[in-house]
């Protein structure tokens, strides 16, 4: 009979173990998404708070911090403050996948962190970093293919690879021997496929300068009204369309 107790009490030990894990893992999730919510709203230092209380091995915090230095960086004033808050980026989208290796968002917001620094890189750590951003974005779209933004991501790699100048067009051939294709075409097949799985202002803006770029002023006029009659999804957007009400007065 004693034998018999201890078993039963073991099982009740075991079971309550259960219930606080499935318990914990249910808060951490609700959580998650209150960040998303809070990072997509711009309430940024409210999301760090919630984020610093997750512990370590939270799935899904590394990635969200990567995204969190990135937004910081983005409003950090003065601007010359800003390539230490997409470093710290980097580092977290880094850690991301060496963690988590199959999780998109570790890979997209990698690509998306380098290429927040290439403002403030050389002509040749840019053209270094344009491979890795490539082929990172790439990566998060095979594990992901309905993720919108990734493919925005990559639109933009081919929009700023094929505005590349002489000079950067000779170092690249010089030191690498090219870069990988790319074309205003491919921006905008990209974004369609964006806009197909998520319409928003983001979208619409970049697709108006694709189409400027590619002399379709009348194309390009569309987009940005469509994207001034969007509602905003994060905070980068508010931005893109007050650009969006400058570029429409001055091309139309």
């Amino acid at each position: 009979m004693k034998g018999l107790y201890q078993i039963r009490i073991l099982i009740l030990v075991f079971l309550i173990s259960l219930l606080s894990t499935s318990t914990y893992c249910l808060g951490d999730k609700g959580t998650l998404q209150t960040i998303d919510q809070l990072l997509n709203q711009g309430e940024n230092q409210q999301a760090l708070q919630l984020l610093q209380e997750l512990p370590e091995r939270t799935k899904g915090k590394l990635w969200r911090m990567s995204r969190l230095q990135y937004e910081m960086g983005q409003i950090t004033e003065p601007e010359s403050h800003r390539l230490d808050f997409f470093r710290r980026a980097e580092k977290y989208a880094r850690a991301a996948i060496a963690t988590d290796p199959d999780n998109s968002e570790s890979y997209k917001w990698l690509a998306i962190a380098l290429g927040a620094q290439a403002k403030y890189s050389t002509t040749k750590v840019q053209i270094h970093q344009s491979r890795e951003i490539k082929k990172n974005i790439e990566k998060a779209i095979e594990l992901n293919p309905d993720d919108d933004i990734s493919y925005l991501v990559l639109s933009r790699w081919n929009y700023k690879i094929s505005m590349l100048g002489f000079f950067s067009r000779a170092i690249v051939k010089i030191v690498y021997g090219g870069l990988p294709k790319a074309s205003f075409a491919e921006a905008e097949r990209l974004l369609w496929k964006a806009i197909q799985l998520h319409d928003r202002v983001t979208h619409r803006y970049n697709l108006a300068k694709v189409y400027n770029r590619m002399d379709r002023r009348k194309d390009a006029v569309e987009q940005l009204r469509l994207a001034l009659s969007l509602p905003v999804t994060f905070p980068e957007e508010v931005e893109e369309q007050s650009k969006a009400k400058r570029k429409l007065q001055k091309w139309q």
